[in-house]
């Protein structure tokens, strides 16, 4: 194969700026061998050092130090005030996505007076590339679950499940969300750390048979008898049944309110059901209840991720 078909090989700004560094020592290593260390040809170090200069004085924490070419883009300007935006929002880390970035080059495409930009999702996955933006996690948390001994928990759970019909098989669990949390990920030149979020947050507990037939009213629960979006409202209107606390959070009482009224409307409906629930404190039974249509199962500790549906999957499609 001749020299002349050979893929071109790009190094970093910064790998250019050592090179040029090293080519200040003494004895000075020769352009053959700076081009063996670095995987490019003696020609690409020669141009290098004609621009010493220029890569010296690059600072290896900025995005230009990361990029292996100089990209040309019809939207220079623009590109060149939104990487000095994003470079000052991680600063004060703010969670960055890609829509984010639309909306911002959007708005700097109004400023300089840019009538044919878009800022569409082609143009976001070439700038992305161009100033090697990735997604990052900020953090990530480890499971507890007794893992080798779900297959027999597996089989435990199928033979109490086999007495019900699938229709009359419940399933329930809260959530909580907090409504003003940014997300954990966010589009960034490099590793991000987090910062302290918004505990902002109300309380939710979706159930639903093992079918999909039936998904009950939700259960909500806010910090405020009446907060100001719900003044003059009948909460026996809503398409939730509502309770409240300072904390916003399942409480005992609530919870067997709650199974009061699921019992009652199963008498109503003559059913005898199953309902599938965690282990949590606050699901036990006050000794005053007596549920005569529902059977509650405790699902063992840390296995609603494996075993119970709501928390394996449909929690997660309902924040969604």
């Amino acid at each position: 194969m001749s020299s002349s078909s050979k893929k071109r090989v790009y190094i970093t700004a910064d790998q250019k700026k050592e090179i040029c560094l090293l080519k200040r020592n003494k004895p000075e290593p020769k352009n053959i061998d700076l081009a063996t260390q670095f995987g490019i040809s003696a020609g690409q170090v020669s141009n290098i050092l004609k621009e010493s200069e220029k890569w010296i004085n690059i600072d290896p924490t900025s995005y230009q130090a990361k990029l292996k070419r100089s990209h040309t883009s019809p939207f220079a300007d623009i590109e060149e005030a939104l990487i000095l935006w994003i470079e000052k929002a991680l600063e004060c880390n703010l969670t960055i996505t890609g829509s984010i970035i639309q909306q911002k080059a959007l708005r700097f495409a109004e400023l300089l007076e840019v009538s044919n930009f878009k800022a569409s999702s082609g143009w976001l996955h070439n700038f992305k590339q161009r100033y090697s933006i990735q997604e990052y996690n900020k953090h990530g948390e480890s499971q507890s679950a007794p893992i080798e001994q779900i297959p027999q928990m597996r089989v435990e759970l199928k033979n109490i499940l086999k007495d019900y019909k699938s229709e009359d098989i419940f399933n329930c669990d809260e959530t909580g969300l907090f409504w003003k949390l940014e997300p954990n990920r966010g589009l960034s030149t490099g590793p991000i750390s987090g910062i302290k979020q918004d505990k902002n947050r109300v309380t939710i507990l979706l159930t639903c048979n093992s079918i999909g037939t039936e998904k009950l009213k939700p259960l909500f629960i806010h910090k405020f008898q009446t907060p100001r979006p719900l003044k003059g409202i009948d909460k026996n209107t809503l398409p939730v049944d509502y309770y409240w606390n300072s904390k916003a959070w399942m409480q005992l009482t609530i919870w067997n309110d709650y199974l009061k009224k699921l019992n009652n409307k199963m008498h109503y409906e003559n059913r005898n059901i199953l309902l599938l629930v965690d282990n949590a404190p606050t699901h036990n039974l006050m000794d005053n209840l007596e549920l005569t249509n529902v059977k509650i199962h405790y699902l063992p500790p840390n296995t609603t991720a494996h075993l119970q549906p709501c928390d394996a999957g449909i929690i997660h499609s309902f924040k969604v």
